[in-house]
């Protein structure tokens, strides 16, 4: 028996079912049902009977209240008292493209945050943080399994760019010609979506490829640097002064990004003062993207 599940029970308690308790809790409603599930095995007690009209709450659930009830109140309060003392290490897990904007923006959390020693993992691939390989994960892609937490950071579009060194020698860079009269900067197979991936194959033949990479920072310092065309996100092209947007936006390419936590690794602190930071961050940070 945790303390999420006899928050999650007093939320259904108040909220009279699954969906209206997840929204104020910010779970999904399987994952609410899978903490009451846990809290009546832990129990051995039927709490709720589940019916057409939402979950009731049982006479033993009602035995039970005030004492959970008295238990959700003394752990808020444990919490609220370690409000002050938020230090510790947070392990942030970050797609590779978006930690060149993230870390610019960091400097204002370790203001706020002295005590916080943060830990980026910047990689392609999704880390598992039901294993606790991460305390905090931004994603492409919603999770379908394990106790967690989740958050519509922003949604973004992509669109081709080039630097201005480029542009002034390749104005066909300007038309719908950039496909076959220009070079491109492409990530190596694996590297990038699958609707990127696509995209790249329909569009650019083999011989305009100039550079294949591994690494969308070394693909950003070539196109910086003049050495052809790259297909970046709009937002975080915006912080890069050099790049000019050379086509529309490409709409084949819009893509979500998720905050993910697990559920227990937020009853910290410090994690919670991350997630709560970088959600407020991506809030302010909105006018650069499309939601």
């Amino acid at each position: 028996m945790y303390w999420n599940d006899l928050k999650v029970f007093a939320a259904v308690v108040q909220k009279g079912s699954l969906s209206a308790a997840g929204r104020q809790l910010g779970l999904s409603q399987p994952t609410v049902g899978r903490h009451i599930d846990n809290l009546e095995k832990a129990l051995n007690k039927r709490l709720f009977d589940r019916g057409a009209k939402g979950y009731q709450i049982t006479e033993q659930g009602l035995e039970l209240l005030p004492h959970i009830e008295a238990m959700v109140r003394a752990c808020r309060a444990i919490e609220e008292q370690d409000q002050d003392e938020v230090s510790g290490v947070v392990r942030l897990a970050l797609p590779e493209i978006t930690s060149r904007y993230f870390g610019k923006r960091l400097l204002p959390l370790q203001k706020l945050y002295p005590d916080i020693k943060l830990e980026i993992a910047t990689s392609n691939q999704f880390v598992n943080l039901s294993r606790r390989e991460a305390d905090i994960a931004l994603r492409t892609e919603l999770p379908q399994q394990g106790d967690l937490r989740t958050k519509l950071a922003f949604r973004t579009q992509a669109a081709v760019f080039a630097s201005h060194q480029y542009l002034s020698k390749n104005p066909a860079a300007l038309t719908k010609d950039r496909y076959q009269r220009c070079d491109w900067i492409i990530p190596v197979d694996g590297c990038s979506s699958k609707q990127a991936s696509e995209w790249y194959k329909q569009k650019i033949p083999a011989s305009r490829i100039a550079y294949k990479c591994a690494s969308f920072h070394v693909m950003m310092d070539l196109a910086l640097a003049g050495a052809g065309l790259i297909l970046w996100t709009s937002g975080y092209a915006r912080d890069q002064p050099g790049l000019v947007r050379v086509s529309d936006e490409i709409t084949s390419q819009q893509r979500d990004y998720w905050l993910v936590a697990h559920s227990e690794a937020l009853e910290h602190s410090r994690v919670r003062a991350v997630w709560e930071w970088v959600n407020t961050l991506f809030e302010n940070e909105r006018h650069n993207f499309i939601l």
